[in-house]
């Protein structure tokens, strides 16, 4: 009885944990995912003008592990005067696939995945299971040109194990040339 319960244990606070994640997105934002996907992750956003209300949804197929790993959309919403939501941004790179982390997944294993702050976001990609390094990617939404644009990303890596030197590798946006959030692609 003690193994069937080591087993069922986890699945079940697996299955809890997909259903929280979920849990509290309106439904006028969950009817508008791709068809076939559904939300693995979300967040108020920043407060666009007017005081509406941002949404940060990451999206996944239902069957989305290492072994069958799917596009993980960013999706951007906002709330319009009406109080509807629109989707106006899309990124299907930024949110690395669940075998991008070597042997966790890089979204869903130990960090937050969304962090909001003012006006900027950060997707924190990162494992620590074996390799470990961090991938945060930071936009920011501009209010003069009513635009989600790319502010930074901050690579980390260590070895802790072999006592080689962690190393970081910084990306600044360039004001003179502002890249938007759909258009921005990794350059790894």
């Amino acid at each position: 009885m003690l193994t069937i319960k080591r087993v069922l244990l986890p699945a079940a606070l697996v299955a809890a944990s997909a259903t929280a994640h979920a849990t509290g997105l309106p439904a006028a934002i969950a009817t508008q995912l791709p068809s076939g996907y559904e939300a693995m992750a979300f967040s108020a956003g920043p407060r666009i003008e007017g005081g509406g209300q941002s949404y940060l949804v990451v999206a996944h197929r239902p069957d989305d592990s290492t072994d069958s790993p799917s596009p993980r959309p960013l999706l951007i919403f906002e709330e319009r005067a009406s109080g509807k939501y629109q989707i106006i941004a899309r990124n299907d790179t930024v949110v690395l696939r669940a075998n991008e982390g070597g042997q966790c997944d890089p979204f869903d294993d130990g960090y937050d995945g969304l962090a909001v702050k003012g006006n900027y976001f950060t997707v924190q990609n990162g494992v620590a299971c074996g390799e470990h390094w961090t991938d945060f990617i930071t936009f920011r939404y501009d209010a003069q040109r009513h635009a989600w644009l790319f502010a930074s990303e901050i690579f980390t890596s260590s070895d802790p194990l072999n006592g080689t030197p962690d190393k970081t590798h910084v990306t600044q946006s360039d004001p003179a040339k502002p890249v938007a959030f759909e258009a921005w692609r990794p350059a790894r």
